[in-house]
């Protein structure tokens, strides 16, 4: 068997090719880590009663990008709550900026005398408010985990 010269280089570029195709699009693995992020981001929400959708709706990317000899995806949530989805958060103070308006929809005694009822609560207009910390969803590594199982079959 010959071989050519740039055979390696050669064989280089195939493989990047193939992994390029497996990663970009629409279908491709990038977007499919994406997908189960959000899969796991939406079964936090449900479970622990938290709307995840405007952290979902901040998605930028993914984008691939191809070098000469390396492709990069990046992709990642810019609403400012996704990392405290992701990671968790201890018991904390929101500060209002001035203030902080919400709906609650159980609110202690002092809160329905106090304010109008809107929906299913009542509207507050709060100056800060001490909230439980948030549990980790885990939502970024799970989909990179998804990935690692990928690769490995």
């Amino acid at each position: 068997m010959n071989l050519s010269r740039g055979f390696e280089a050669d064989l280089e570029q195939v493989l990047l090719d193939e992994v390029w195709e497996a990663v970009d699009g629409p279908d491709g693995l990038a977007q499919q880590i994406v997908d189960r992020s959000h899969e796991v981001l939406r079964a936090y929400g449900t479970r622990h009663d938290y709307d995840v959708e405007s952290v979902i709706d901040s998605m930028v990317g993914p984008t691939v990008d191809r070098h000469a000899y390396v492709i990069v995806a990046r992709y990642g949530w810019e609403h400012p709550a996704a990392p405290h989805f992701a990671f968790g958060s201890s018991n904390h103070t929101v500060d209002g900026n001035p203030i902080l308006s919400f709906i609650w929809e159980d609110p202690p005694d002092w809160i329905a005398q106090e304010f109008e009822q809107e929906g299913d609560g009542y509207r507050v207009f709060l100056p800060e408010v001490e909230v439980s910390g948030l549990p980790e969803s885990r939502f970024i590594r799970e989909g990179l985990q998804w990935l690692r199982r990928e690769v490995g079959r």
